[in-house]
């Protein structure tokens, strides 16, 4: 049997397209599967790999047909697992594109399935990760008045923590910078969010100048942390825990 892997970039643009063209060339679902394109991949015999250009026309398309035929709650569940890191994502996306024009979203429910399992377990993990940084992100107040945060997550979950802090801090401008995926999310005082990426500029490099009160603040918060430690009841095995070290990279009560 003659196998076609499709291969587009890491993005749920990309991934979409990759479907819409799989559809398109109608080689039958079975025989397809769908990849992204990652430099020096292992080749299988017997494949075809058919680079897919991203369009987001034909992106466009396949999202409003999930959410139509489907439902949108099955989007945003497709939406949750597309920004995961794990690779395996691009070709379960597309199964459960498949399964759900057939069945509607009763796919939801169809949790025994391989690619629906592989599906909770990507949105479980980017569902994760978002809580955390609600939780850990910390804000500096720059000496212009703006806060400015930033995150160094596994996943491109950035988009999910807007909702949150819009609501949070509506009314102040402040910018949130994934330093790892090098996008930002921007609010303006009272306005909405702008998604942007920021290709050229490496985030842990900057010179930040902090306002009077916020450099205050900093040297009392940190007092407080070691105020408060009780040096016999430390646990760093029960703190790695509570707050894994991949997380307090920005934390200013864990740096020098």
């Amino acid at each position: 049997m003659h196998c076609y892997v499709y291969l587009c970039e890491d993005s749920i643009e990309g991934i979409f397209s990759a479907v819409y063209r799989a559809y398109e060339d109608r080689h039958g679902h079975e025989n397809n599967r769908i990849m992204i394109r990652v430099p020096g991949f292992n080749r299988e015999l017997f494949c075809e790999y058919l680079p897919v250009e991203t369009d987001c026309e034909k992106a466009v398309k396949v999202a409003r047909t999930i959410q139509k035929s489907i439902s949108p709650r099955a989007y945003e569940f497709v939406q949750k697992a597309a920004v995961s890191c794990r690779p395996e994502k691009a070709d379960a996306i597309y199964r459960f594109i498949i399964e759900g024009m057939v069945v509607g979203n009763r796919v939801m429910s169809h949790l025994t399935a391989p690619f629906m399992q592989t599906m909770v377990e990507l949105e479980r993990y980017t569902n994760n990760e978002t809580h955390y940084f609600v939780e850990f992100l910390r804000f500096e107040e720059l000496e212009n008045g703006v806060l400015f945060g930033r995150i160094n997550p596994k996943n491109h979950m950035l988009p999910f923590l807007a909702e949150h802090f819009a609501d949070r801090f509506s009314g102040e401008n402040w910018v949130i910078a994934d330093t790892v995926h090098e996008t930002v999310l921007i609010h303006q005082k009272n306005k909405g969010c702008i998604y942007a990426t920021m290709q050229e500029v490496d985030f842990d490099e900057l010179t930040l100048h902090y306002s009077a009160e916020e450099e205050t603040m900093q040297k009392l918060w940190k007092t407080f942390v070691d105020a408060i430690a009780i040096k016999e009841r430390i646990n760093p095995n029960l703190q790695r825990q509570m707050l894994p070290l991949r997380y307090r990279k920005y934390m200013k009560e864990f740096s020098n």
